[in-house]
C-alpha cells in the first residue's frame, strides 16, 4: 500500500515538472509575437494596440476603477511578502532536508522560473508589444527632421513667453510659487479633457478607460525620481502625488498615453505636453510648458550653452521662480536610491528596444519641433 502511495505522489510529482516545464515556453512564446510586430508594425497597431490590446486596457482599467486605491500597488506589496515567505520557507526545508537539499533548491528555482515567465509573458501580450508600435502622429503627417540650433532656440523662447502669459491668471501661494486648481484628485478628474481636446487631430488618443491613481508609498518614490508608472496587469496609470503640484497635471497626462497603448517615453512625454497644451484648464497648459520647457533648455545646453544662457535671460520671473523651487525639491532626493533606480530603469528601457536607455526622454525635444513645424508653422517667421 505505502509503495503503491509513494509511486501515485512521484507520478503526480513528474506530471506537475512537466506543466511547470511547459509554462516556460511562454517566453519564447510571447517573444514570437513580439518579433511578428516589429517586422509588420502597420497592420500590428491596427489589430493589436489599435483593436484588441486596447478593449482590453479599457476593460481592465474600468474593472479595478471601481477601488480608489493603486490595485496595482497591492498585487507589489503581496506579490513582495509571498517571495520573501517563499524564500524562507525553501531555505527552512533545505535545512531540515539537506541531504537532498538540490530536490529542494531545484523545486524552488524552477517555479520562480515559472512565475518570471508567466509575468514576463503577461506583460509583453497584455502592453509590452506596444515598444513596437509605429511612432505616434507619423500616420499624421508628424515627422521627425532636422532643424538648426537657431530654430531650437525660437522654440524654446516661445515655450518660455506662453508659459509666462498662462502662469498670470494662476493663483500663487505665499511664497509665490503657481498653484494648480484644486488637489491631485481634482487634477486627475479633469485630466481627460486634454485627450478629449485631441480626438479630432489623432483618435488613437480617444477610449473609455478607469481612473488615474495616486500611489500611497509616494514619498518614498522621490528618492527613485519615479514621478508615475503604468500598470500592464491592471491598466493602471499611477502618479506619484508627493511631488509638487505643479508637476502633477503632466505626470498624470503622461501615465494617460501609457494606457492608450504607447510605450516609448519620449512618446509620451510628447503626448503628455499636447494634451496639456490643448488642455481648457490653464494650470495643465502650465504644467505641459514647464514639461517641454525642461526638456528643450537641456537640448539647447547640449547644442549651444551661450544661446541657452542669452535666451534665460529673458526668461519670466515667476516661471524661473517655479523651476528653482522644482530644481531645489528634487536636490534634497539626490542619492544612491536614485542612481540604482535609473540603472534599473534604463536596463528595462533597452530590453524593449529602446537602445538610448534613459537618454531616449531627450528625444520628445525633436517631436516637439516637428509638431510646432507642421501646427505652428508660422513659429519660426513670428515668435511671438
Amino acid at each position: 500500500m505505502e509503495l503503491r502511495r509513494s509511486t501515485k505522489f512521484h507520478c503526480i510529482l513528474r506530471k506537475s515538472t512537466i506543466i511547470k516545464l511547459c509554462l516556460l515556453l511562454l517566453i519564447p512564446f510571447s517573444l514570437l509575437f513580439d518579433y511578428a510586430y516589429s517586422h509588420n508594425p502597420i497592420w500590428w497597431e491596427n489589430f493589436y494596440s489599435r483593436g484588441i490590446n486596447k478593449k482590453v486596457i479599457e476593460f481592465l482599467s474600468q474593472t479595478v476603477g471601481v477601488f480608489s486605491c493603486s490595485v496595482f500597488e497591492l498585487l507589489v506589496l503581496l506579490f513582495t511578502i509571498f517571495l520573501g515567505c517563499y524564500t524562507l520557507y525553501t531555505i527552512y526545508n533545505t535545512i531540515k532536508h539537506y541531504k537532498q537539499f538540490y530536490i529542494v533548491l531545484g523545486r524552488y528555482f524552477l517555479n520562480i522560473a515559472v512565475m518570471f515567465a508567466i509575468i514576463l509573458s503577461s506583460f509583453e501580450l497584455l502592453w509590452g508589444l506596444n515598444y513596437k508600435r509605429p511612432q505616434f502622429g507619423i500616420g499624421h503627417g508628424l515627422i521627425v527632421g532636422t532643424y538648426t540650433v537657431e530654430e531650437l532656440g525660437m522654440l524654446y523662447s516661445y515655450l518660455l513667453k506662453r508659459a509666462g502669459l498662462v502662469r498670470e491668471i494662476l493663483n500663487k501661494d505665499e511664497n509665490g510659487i503657481v498653484e494648480m486648481y484644486g488637489d491631485y484628485e481634482n487634477i486627475f478628474a479633469r485630466a481627460h479633457f486634454g485627450y478629449n481636446a485631441l480626438e479630432g487631430p489623432f483618435p488613437e488618443l480617444n477610449g473609455d478607460y478607469g481612473r488615474v491613481k495616486p500611489f500611497g508609498v509616494s514619498e518614498f518614490l522621490n528618492y527613485a525620481f519615479i514621478t508615475g508608472m503604468y500598470s500592464p496587469f491592471t491598466g493602471e496609470p499611477n502618479v506619484n502625488i508627493a511631488i509638487p503640484n505643479m508637476y502633477i497635471p503632466s505626470t498624470t497626462c503622461h501615465e494617460m498615453a501609457h494606457q492608450r497603448g504607447y510605450g516609448f517615453e519620449d512618446q509620451c512625454n510628447f503626448i503628455a505636453f499636447i494634451t496639456c497644451e490643448r488642455h481648457p484648464d490653464p494650470d495643465f497648459q502650465y504644467s505641459g510648458y514647464l514639461l517641454a520647457i525642461s526638456y528643450m533648455s537641456n537640448a539647447l545646453a547640449a547644442a549651444d550653452f551661450e544661446l541657452l544662457k542669452s535666451l534665460n535671460d529673458d526668461m519670466p520671473d515667476g516661471v524661473k521662480k517655479d523651476l528653482d523651487f522644482g530644481n531645489a525639491f528634487w536636490d534634497q532626493y539626490r542619492g544612491e536610491t536614485q542612481e540604482i533606480a535609473d540603472s534599473v530603469n534604463n536596463a528595462f528601457l533597452k530590453s524593449n528596444g529602446v537602445h538610448s536607455g534613459t537618454r531616449s526622454y531627450g528625444k520628445v525635444v525633436d517631436l516637439l519641433l516637428a509638431y510646432y513645424d507642421k501646427y505652428f508653422d508660422n513659429i519660426w517667421s513670428k515668435n511671438t
